[in-house]
């Protein structure tokens, strides 16, 4: 991939990013919703923003530059080219994520057995975890603690996963500049890579089954944890997940600003992921991936999407075509990646009006 422009300011009025369809300049675009209602977008003249802007203080580790790139449907394109560290400073990667016993209160776990849902890992959870048969906890109390990368010849089958951070490397992000919708959206299943937070931090779909796998990969109360290659990566969009602790009764707070109706990353399809509400309500015509056209602060007129309240909160299928290597490491092949499969789900989403 050769490197052309550094990225500035991209413009809205037909922007390269973004936009879920565009007319001619100045021109209304029309477009169709999820239902196959007609509506017009009207593309703001003047209006700019300064993508980078978005990301957070020493969120990038070099500046945002595009680059060649091919897309997962052929699509020869340009992408823009993000870098950010393994261990990102902009927030808080140290958990806690495994208790050492029950009387402690570690991190938090999406349950998907019996009684599913969001639980604080304190001792009622493992109560509930030895009732249903698991062997975390020994006859004292202690809950078997293990690195998935090393796992202890001493852990049990039901270890809690505790990886071994390792900022010593950087990972690097492709977005395409230009979205370019496919025939049929992809399900975001688990460990599906989703995007990049405008914290720096990498999103991920849902962490594997403890029911399928045995290992808890526990998170920390903002939904985050170590991979077994080092690097933190987000499995919820934090910015509103202390709704999701309140509701679920877990008394953990989350460090990470609140904000329920801001942008929070970019999606690897090149579409904005914003907070779970717009205009201080949850938006009633989000389609099956949990996104929408309508009008931001940010962009104008455009299809993006939404967190939601449930738990993980993250949307559940990608509309658009990602890059081939849409998340690599420059300084090494041996730092595992991994991405889920899936089609679409069943409904579809998207943005109306074709390629945008």
């Amino acid at each position: 991939m050769k490197p052309s422009s550094k990225l500035l300011l991209v413009p809205i009025a037909c922007s390269a990013l973004l936009l879920a369809s565009c007319a001619a300049e100045n021109t209304d675009a029309s477009t169709q919703t999820s239902d196959s209602e007609s509506v017009t977008v009207e593309t703001p003249e003047s209006t700019q923003v300064e993508l980078v802007s978005l990301f957070g203080d020493d969120a990038l580790t070099s500046e945002a530059t595009t680059v060649d790139c091919t897309l997962e449907n052929g699509t020869d394109t340009t992408c823009y080219q993000f870098e950010v560290a393994s261990l990102p400073s902009t927030v808080e990667t140290d958990g806690p994520y495994c208790p050492a016993t029950t009387s402690d209160i570690g991190g938090i776990w999406v349950w998907d057995g019996d009684d599913p849902g969001l639980y604080a890992l304190d001792s009622e959870y493992w109560d509930m975890m030895s009732a249903q048969g698991y062997d975390f906890v020994d006859a004292d109390g202690n809950i078997s603690i293990s690195d998935p990368a090393a796992p202890s010849e001493t852990a049990t089958e039901n270890s809690c996963l505790e990886a071994t951070p390792d900022g010593s490397y950087h990972l690097q992000v492709l977005i395409p500049t230009a979205p370019e919708l496919l025939d049929e959206p992809v399900d975001l299943t688990e460990i599906s890579q989703i995007g990049l937070a405008f914290d720096g931090v990498t999103i991920f779909g849902d962490a594997p089954s403890v029911a399928d796998r045995g290992g808890l990969p526990a998170l920390d109360a903002c939904g985050g944890h170590i991979d077994p290659s080092g690097y933190y990566h987000w499995h919820f969009g934090a910015e509103s997940i202390q709704t999701n602790l309140d509701d679920a009764d877990t008394g953990l707070i989350c460090d990470v600003t609140q904000d329920v109706e801001a942008p929070i990353g970019l999606a690897f399809d090149g579409y904005v992921i914003y907070g779970p509400e717009e205009d201080g309500a949850v938006p009633s015509d989000l389609d099956a991936c949990g996104g929408h056209v309508s009008d931001t602060d940010e962009f104008g007129e455009v299809y993006h999407y939404h967190l939601s309240y449930d738990s993980p909160n993250l949307p559940l299928c990608r509309v658009g075509a990602a890059a081939d290597g849409k998340l690599s490491s420059p300084d090494g092949d041996n730092i595992a990646l991994p991405d889920g499969e899936g089609g679409g789900p069943d409904g579809g989403g998207g943005p109306p009006g074709g390629n945008g």
